[in-house]
Parts: structure tokens; sequence; C-alpha cells
């Protein structure tokens, strides 16, 4: 398999904390279409701005900041900006690239060619996901089997990739993007963000992810579960038109009881969540009993309580629900993702985080006989 190569430029005059070639960043572009008359910068919550556009051209000076990232507005596009230091050209065609004139010691080429490496690898794993799924010589196990054997080593080197481009860009923005496209076990992300400029450390997605971060570790395997209260809707009236019956419930009316408890945070206009309903169903079915339970907990719904205990009907989810739990304990455990299916132990431990797919019965299996 031809290995994902990260190309990026980069200069010493860089590399230092949050270090300036300029104090400030000329950014101009030339030739923009005669509808435009007006381009937005902005950068975080510190720059927005509108720059009058005269004759297609425009150009604005912004303070040099290579550790947040900006934003260009030209009629309905846009593009990001690292406010590097060196003069920043921009083009308006079939999308919009924001170039350096000095591209040897500029972070927005560091930028525009990790986001170029990233695509190319992204666009030949479709095309080789594309090619094993249409040949019509392959059963379906076989297609399957051969995507996993391509899939594997190629995921871990694009993954390995990214590690070094961020690596390579600790001190800069270029940072941001990378950590976007890293798929690490909380211990190995924890030692990197550790690793980052204090600059970038300070950017609200980082400070989002470390906070994110504490608590998955903070509820982890092998860490005692962490209880929360919410109110779930019960039932409906059977007034008209129907109103909500709320209760109040705990995560411990059902978890830390003597029972393995497999609990599935999911919402219903997920459609990962749903598809995973059938895996879920069916250690329900062979597992269930005086050892082992599920729990499925609704979390960040956006339609009223009736679509989500609806869907559940029309899923088949015959085991314990909670819903209407909002953000609460997905705040609490650190999920930035659903589904999320934990496995907890009799006592509350948490066992295992993260479950999908057929890894769900094989963790299940471990711990519980299937019923008789």
């Amino acid at each position: 398999m031809k290995r994902l190569i990260y190309v990026a430029a980069g200069a010493a005059a860089l590399l230092a904390s949050c270090a300036k070639v300029s104090d400030t960043t000329l950014i101009s572009g030339a030739g923009l279409p005669e509808e435009i008359s007006e381009v937005t910068v902005k950068v975080g919550e510190k720059i927005d701005t509108v720059v009058t556009v005269a004759e297609g051209k425009f150009s604005i000076s912004v303070p040099t900041d290579i550790c947040s990232v900006g934003t260009i507005l030209i009629g309905q596009d846009g593009a990001n900006f690292i406010a590097d230091g060196t003069p920043l050209t921009v083009e308006a065609g079939e999308k919009i690239v924001i170039t350096s004139k000095y591209p040897k010691i500029s972070v927005q080429q560091k930028l525009n060619a990790y986001r170029d490496a990233d695509a190319a690898a992204i666009d030949s794993y479709m095309e080789k996901r594309r090619e094993i799924y249409s040949d019509t010589l392959l059963t379906a196990e076989e297609k399957d089997a051969r995507f996993e054997e391509f899939a594997e080593p190629f995921i871990e080197e694009y993954n390995n990739s990214n590690v070094r481009a961020f690596t390579d860009n600790k001190d800069n923005a270029v940072a941001l993007f990378v950590l976007q496209n890293l798929d690490l076990e909380d211990a190995e992300l924890d030692s990197l963000l550790n690793l980052l400029a204090p600059g970038v450390q300070a950017h609200p997605m980082v400070v989002r992810m470390q906070e994110s971060l504490a608590k998955r570790l903070e509820t982890g395997e092998g860490k005692m579960f962490k209880d929360f209260t919410v109110s779930t809707v019960a039932g409906l009236s059977r007034s008209i038109p129907p109103q909500p019956m709320y209760k109040e419930v705990k995560l411990s009316d059902y978890v830390g009881k003597g029972k393995y408890v497999l609990v599935d945070f999911w919402s219903p206009w997920c459609g990962p969540c749903k598809r995973e309903m059938p895996n879920i169903k069916a250690v329900y079915e062979k597992y269930a009993g005086a050892d082992f339970d599920v729990l499925s907990i609704a979390v960040w719904e956006n339609q009223g309580p009736e679509v989500t205990i609806n869907t559940a009907a029309d899923l088949g989810m015959t085991w314990n629900q909670i819903n209407n739990a909002g953000s609460v304990p997905t705040d609490i455990y650190g999920i930035e993702g659903i589904p999320h299916i934990i496995l907890f132990g009799p006592d509350g431990t948490i066992l295992k985080r993260g479950l999908r797919g057929a890894d769900i019965e094989t963790t299940i299996s471990g711990y519980v006989s299937a019923k008789n």
C-alpha cells in the first residue's frame, strides 16, 4: 500500500511557542467577482469585521497570531487562514484559496499542505472502497474481508501520519485541524494535548476537548460509575393533546444493583444509534436475566419526548428506558458522540466503554452466560 505522506513546509523562526514573523498580517485579494461588494474577516472572538471590496480588490491587516484560526467569507463561500505574519493572498475561484508570499516560513502554507494531504488520503480511501465493493466477482463476505484487509493498515498509517503532523505543528493552529482527525485512546490524547503550546491550549476547541477528556478519564474503565438524576418521561397522558408525565430517575436505580448492565446512550434522530439497536436487542434477548440487563438513555433529544417513546417502540426496545436526559449524562461521562455504549459491572464498576457492533456480545459473553 502506498504510504500516506504528510507534506509540510516549516521554518525555525516559527517553531518557538507562538513566535511571530511580523506583528501584523496583511491579507489582500484581487479579481473578485463584480457582485462581491464586501468580505467578512473573523478571528475567534477577537475580530469580526466587514471589509469593502473596490474594483474586485480588498485588503486588511490583522494582528499576527499563529495559535488562532481565522475565517474569510466571500459571498456564500468561506476559507480558513492563520495570521502568520507573512502577506497572505486570497483568490476566489471555484473555491477560496489563501497562500503566502513567503511559503517557506508560512504557517498558512503548512495548513494548506496538511489539508491537501488529508484530502488526498481520504480520496484514496474512498476510491479503494468503491473499487472493492463494485467488484461483481466477489461475494458480499469476500468484499467485507478484502475491505477490512485494506482498511486496517490504511487507517493505522493515516492515524500515524496525523500524529506526525501534530508533532510538527504543536506550536501553531494547524494542530487544531489535526486534532479533529486523530483517533487515539484517551491516555494518548491526554499526552499529546499536554505538548501543545500555551496559546493553542487556550483555544476554545482544545479547552472543550480537555474538559471532555478529563471527564472520560474520571469515568474510564476500572472506575466506579458516577450517578446522575434526570426527569424522564414515564408516559403520555390520555388528554388531548397528550401531555408528558414525568418522574425523577437516577442511574443508580439500574446500575450497581448486582447485575452487569449494558447502557446505551442514543437519540431518536441518530442513524448510527438506530443501526446499533439490532446488536443490543440480540444480547438482551440472549443474556438478560438475573445477571444481566440493558438500559437505553436518550440524550440530546430535539423533537419532544413522544418521538423518543414512539421511536423506541418502533425499534423494539423492550428493555429499560430513560429519556429526556439532555446533556446531563454526556457531560458527566465526557461523551462527544453517540451511540456510546458502556458495560457496567455488578457493583457499578465501568468495565468497557465505546462498545460497537460484534464487540458488544464478545465483551458481554466474557462476563455472563447465555440463557438456557
